[in-house]
């Protein structure tokens, strides 16, 4: 047996080293994806656990003296389940380098600088806390988004409308932030002390907690009992303190901003990464199925002579092991490579340092078992079947195939016509012969089509998204002031700029929503922006406003009061069974607001701040006189340049009217945010989509040359009455051709039913609402090209092989 064996393995293989290479492609792509999957999330959760996060974090309406914070901050620790209390505050302002304004804002984290920084820490690279007065520390990527180097000075905006200048002292690792180039948001740290002119106490308006259970020591991460006793200690500071509580904030506990997106697409790219290993291992046990059916002559002599069923059986399960271990083999030391690579672009996507790449223990165990495994055990079933064959079995069998399919008998009634080319519809014939073999190789590649023309789709609609976000862009400037002004007054000075067309105003304020009576809970992580909350109010007959889809209700009519409309993000994190026509309370400049919700509104990427009322509405439930604190400006020319230099004329012109500008800007920031979130999906489809294809085209290579085997005997006949080398090498190609048409044909109504399904999927996942519904019709025919010429090559083999053959060498075939 053990003679038998080296002498199949030399003369079988190259159809043994195709099935090692499907295998192999499978499990480098399913390994890679496991390694990356796991360390991913073993370093995403250790990194941002060293950060110490805040269970909770409670925003006051207004802010108080550092030392009242302090205070409370100590009698917080009193509080059932408080283990840690510190008072914080951040800011937003526009930024200055070395007194050149820029384009992008800058957050600023503050904390006293008597601040153990016990939690919501962060890592500066040579220096401790706290920045000395007139220092910062800056997020280390927004050096190489701002283009700035230690040493430089930042100005800033403070609280009060004050400019200061701080020098950029050293870099700071935060890995609970999303990256800065992502939100293209520069990020800084500071001592509060750097916040008020000397002698002045500074100010702070949030007390970020971390909570326990009873009985325990370390920070809860059940969000459940998270809510109800960071809620506790709101109420406690309303009654106690008298202090307006505008909302507690409580983000998935240890959880990234980013985290469940990075972790939804390695599921899905593992999940194709499977798909792809189990359809590979389907691939090669029909691949040992015929190569053990093409052997039943020769099992049959062995059995004459004395072989039994375990050692025919030993004899091929050993073959199938040895393909297993190649495979295996080679796969493991690209999928470790792979697998690294994957984890530090994962991890970069999360603005995250690994600490190690190595993939965890476990994972190694999963990836040998399935390498080892999975193959022999999809080909026991035919393994069985030819070990227990009969003698007189294997004698008679012939080699053909079973009757005829209705397919094959109307292409042969065809061929009866003289007009149809009779070489062609034999290969059509032919790539239909066998059912099974042919909806195998049909189905590979269908399925990796089917991955690819979603994938190309999903980007289409990705971009049909910036397309639409651009198209609504009706304005060109958006100005946000430093505070509430008059629109008199603002309109006065902008229209007095040149190139200024037309100026809009809109009051956003900061906003906690809950039911009446209710503190206002939200997701809202630390940066502020991940499930903030703010009330955009509209002006009448507003033209720089795109109006959004309607999911529920209607939209607020003209100057109509107490009437609200949330879209759908803000309804999901905040109150998840409100509807249109329920009541909700606003807490606005700390006071209890009461509205109607008239509508429930679609949006993507977040919208203004999830609220919307009327100016007149805001004004009523405020009382306070109709103010507004963003304009949206509209320029007689509409070129980058032109809007640049608009935005500057207009700061000036605001500033010396007496209006606070914090900053002034072209509206194309915006798509640079929203193309910052969309890169890895695309990527995501498309890594799934190439190991499908792969694995289809090796499928092909060995279907047709099973094919030409079953074969050997008719091609010496078709040589034996005179058919050309030329003729027969067509035949073969075209059956290879005629099955990729067939494929792409199979993958369409699956392709268009996959594009649907992910663009729900992914959409709701970025962007709280389906993707607009595209099909990539490029991507469609650069299949089909790439169908058609891969078959064409995988084909090549087989059909000079059938070209060669000779009639001898059919006739003596075994």
């Amino acid at each position: 047996m053990r003679i038998k064996l080296r002498r199949d393995i030399r003369a079988v293989w190259p159809r043994l080293a195709l099935m090692a290479a499907a295998i192999a492609v499978s499990l480098t792509t399913f390994a890679a994806v496991l390694f990356a999957w796991a360390a991913s999330g073993r370093e995403t959760g250790a990194a941002y656990a060293s950060t110490e996060p805040a269970s909770a974090t409670i925003l006051l309406d207004k802010p108080i003296a550092a030392g009242q914070m302090a205070q409370i901050a100590r009698s917080a620790l009193t509080r059932p389940g408080v283990i840690q209390a510190a008072g914080r505050t951040q800011l937003h302002s526009a930024l200055e380098v070395n007194g050149q304004p820029r384009d992008l804002p800058i957050q600023v984290f503050v904390a006293p600088a008597d601040d153990p920084m016990l939690m919501a820490k962060m890592f500066p690279a040579r220096r401790s806390w706290p920045p000395a007065p007139g220092e910062l520390f800056l997020g280390r990527d927004s050096l190489a988004l701002l283009d700035i180097t230690l040493g430089d000075t930042v100005t800033i905006t403070v609280p009060g409308g004050a400019k200061v200048s701080l020098r950029v002292a050293d870099t700071v690792y935060d890995p609970s932030l999303s990256p800065s180039p992502q939100e293209q948001t520069a990020r800084a740290y500071m001592s509060a002390a750097s916040l008020t002119p000397a002698g002045e106490e500074p100010q702070l308006d949030q007390l970020k907690i971390q909570l326990a259970e009873p009985g325990q020591i370390t920070p809860s991460r059940d969000r459940d009992y998270l809510v109800a006793a960071a809620g506790e200690v709101g109420r406690w500071l309303q009654s106690d303190y008298g202090l307006a509580v505008r909302e507690v904030q409580v983000p998935r506990p240890y959880t990234h901003p980013h985290q469940w997106q990075a972790d939804a697409l390695l599921a899905s790219l593992l999940a194709g990464a499977a798909a792809s290993l189990l359809l590979s291992a389907i691939l090669v046990a029909n691949m040992l199925n015929n190569l053990f059916t093409q052997q039943i002559p020769q099992i049959g002599i062995m059995k004459a002579v004395g072989a039994r069923p375990r050692h025919i059986g030993g004899l091929y399960l050993t073959m199938t092991l040895l393909v297993a271990a190649t495979a295996t083999l080679l796969a493991f030391g690209p999928a470790i490579l792979l697998g690294r690579l994957a984890v530090d672009t994962f991890l970069g996507f999360l603005g995250i340092t690994p600490a190690s790449l190595a993939p965890p223990s476990w994972t190694v165990l999963v990836v040998l078992a399935a390498g080892l495994l999975l193959p022999p055990h999809l080909a026991l079933v035919p393994l069985f079947k030819v070990s227990r064959i009969t003698v007189r079995a294997a004698i008679d069998h012939h080699g053909g195939g079973s009757r005829p399919s209705r397919a094959t008998a109307l292409l042969a009634r065809l061929s009866r016509f003289g007009a149809v080319d009779r070489g062609l519809l034999m290969a059509l014939r032919n790539t239909i012969r066998r059912p099974a073999r042919f909806w195998l190789s049909a189905g590979l590649l269908a399925t990796a089509g089917m991955v690819f023309v979603a994938g190309m789709s999903l980007s289409t609609s990705t971009q049909a998204i910036s397309e639409e976000q651009e198209r609504q862009r009706t304005w060109d400037l958006d100005v946000q002031l430093s505070g509430q002004f008059s629109m008199r007054q603002i309109e006065t000075a902008a229209q007095q700029v040149s190139g200024v067309n037309t100026v809009e105003g809109y009051q956003v304020v900061p906003a906690g929503l809950a039911g009446p009576g209710k503190i206002p809970i939200t997701r809202t992580y630390p940066d502020q922006g991940h499930g903030r909350i703010a009330v955009t109010a509209i002006p009448a007959d507003a033209i720089t406003f795109p109006r959004p889809r309607m999911l529920e209700g209607r939209w607020l009519n003209p100057g109509e009061t107490g009437a609200l409309v949330l879209n759908q993000i803000t309804r999901a994190s905040t109150a998840p069974g409100v509807q249109a026509g329920d009541t909700v309370q606003l807490i606005i400049g700390g006071q209890a607001t009461t509205w109607r919700v008239v509508g429930i509104a679609e949006e993507r990427m977040g919208g203004a701040g999830g609220v919307y009322a009327t100016a007149e509405g805001l004004a009523v439930a405020t009382g306070q006189p109709t103010q507004v604190n963003q304009l949206r400006i509209v320029t007689t020319n509409h070129d980058e340049t032109a809007r640049r230099t608009a935005a500057d004329a207009v700061g000036t012109a605001l500033t010396a009217a007496g209006v606070g500008v914090a900053s002034s800007k072209s509206v194309s920031r915006r798509q640079d945010i929203s193309e910052g979130h969309l890169g890895p999906v695309i990527l995501i489809l498309l890594g799934i989509a190439l190991p499908l294809g792969v694995v289809g085209v090796i499928g092909l290579a060995s279907t047709m040359s099973a094919n030409v085997l079953d074969r050997i005997r008719e091609f010496g006949v078709m040589h034996a009455i005179g058919a050309r080398p030329k003729a027969v090498r067509r035949i073969v190609v075209a059956e290879g051709v005629f099955l990729a048409i067939i494929s792409c044909l199979l993958a369409i109504g699956p392709a268009l039913a996959l594009t649907s399904i992910l663009g729900a999927g992914l959409g709701n996942l970025f962007f709280a609402a389906p993707l607009p519904y595209r099909v990539s019709l490029p991507a469609a025919a650069i299949w089909l090209g790439l169908a058609v010429l891969g078959t064409m090559l995988a084909t090549e083999a087989a059909a000079a092989r059938a070209a060669r053959l000779t009639v001898r060498e059919a006739l003596t075939y075994l």
